[in-house]
């Protein structure tokens, strides 16, 4: 028997999939302003094409999906981003940064030491505090995960 390369490449998926779009490529757009607006300009991006692809047509779709689900005053309160908004999106930001830096390397890196020195006493606490707090969880997750894959053969 032989394999149909020709059918296999026309019926594989070539973009990314509902899921990945979601939870992976797109997912801080109801929380990152940054994000949100990528996410809208791609969409505008995908509809003023003139010769759209099946896979940007998928893609286009999944989005206007994703989107549709979204709450515009959400979205509105999310751009409008007035100084205690904008605060405590860089505090969650930097906060992340320092999570990851340490959780791979074991140390914050000199650059986002130097962002998070920049901040007065009580945001730089906040944002030491929410690092740790990232950190912490994603230590418990990983002993949880430890956990039950003690049931599962092969792992």
């Amino acid at each position: 028997m032989t394999l149909d390369i020709n059918r296999l490449l026309s019926i594989a998926n070539a973009g990314q999939s509902r899921w990945e779009l979601d939870n992976v490529v797109w997912n801080e757009r109801t929380t990152d302003p940054e994000t949100l607006v990528k996410f809208l300009t791609r969409i505008e991006q995908l509809e003023s094409l003139t010769d759209i692809s099946e896979h940007h047509a998928s893609e286009l779709a999944i989005l206007k999906e994703l989107a549709n689900n979204m709450d515009q005053a959400e979205c509105e309160a999310l751009l409008a981003t007035d100084d205690e908004t904008a605060q405590s999106q860089f505090i969650e930001k930097i906060a992340r940064r320092g999570a990851l830096e340490t959780l791979c390397n074991n140390k914050i890196s000199m650059e986002t030491m130097t962002l998070m020195c920049k901040l007065n006493p009580n945001d730089f606490i906040l944002s030491a505090k929410r690092s740790q707090d990232i950190i912490n969880a994603i230590r418990e997750l990983v002993i949880q995960g430890e956990t039950l894959s003690t049931d599962v053969a092969g792992a």
